[in-house]
């Protein structure tokens, strides 16, 4: 399990918590909006039921800052071919739907874009990832962006995830 906060600051940077199952935690600054992004990875990684995603890999002890830090200096865990599959797909559909989000004036045909770029990246289409399970992605996506815009500074957002 691992509870994820947003912690919305009033002129400051957003600030990414993550709290462990064993209560350990990671925390780091967001860049300006990459809440958004974070909030689409908890649609698609419980969505899709990954364990092996952003959030998946954080329960299991990386720290949100390694995920920045130069290739030399990452964890194994975060190294080229050692990522996950699992975290490379989410990463690419996390993209497509946040394009989708905040360019609304220009449909993307999500299924057919991933589909297309997992097989240029010589990844797995993921059996799950459907009409049904993109729609069901989509309202969760809306519903969390929906809950942060309305969260009032000096408050945050959490949600949980079974890992």
């Amino acid at each position: 399990m691992l509870t994820i906060q947003l912690h919305k600051r009033q002129h400051k940077p957003t600030i990414l918590k993550c709290i462990r199952a064993n209560k350990s935690e990671t925390w780091s600054k967001l860049h300006p909006n990459t809440e958004y992004h974070d909030l689409a990875h908890i649609a698609v990684e419980k969505g899709l039921g990954f364990k092996n995603a952003f959030y998946g890999l954080v329960s299991k002890g990386v720290n949100i800052s390694d995920f920045e830090l130069p290739e030399s200096q990452k964890p194994d865990a975060l190294r080229g071919p050692n990522l996950p599959k699992e975290s490379l797909i989410t990463e690419h559909l996390v993209n497509l739907l946040t394009i989708e989000q905040f360019n609304a004036e220009k449909p993307i045909n999500i299924i057919e874009e991933i589909q297309t770029i997992l097989k240029e990246n010589k990844l797995p289409y993921p059996d799950n990832l459907t009409a049904d399970t993109l729609n069901t992605i989509r309202t969760e996506y809306a519903h969390l962006i929906s809950e942060w815009n309305n969260i009032q500074d000096g408050a945050y957002l959490e949600n949980t995830l079974n890992l």
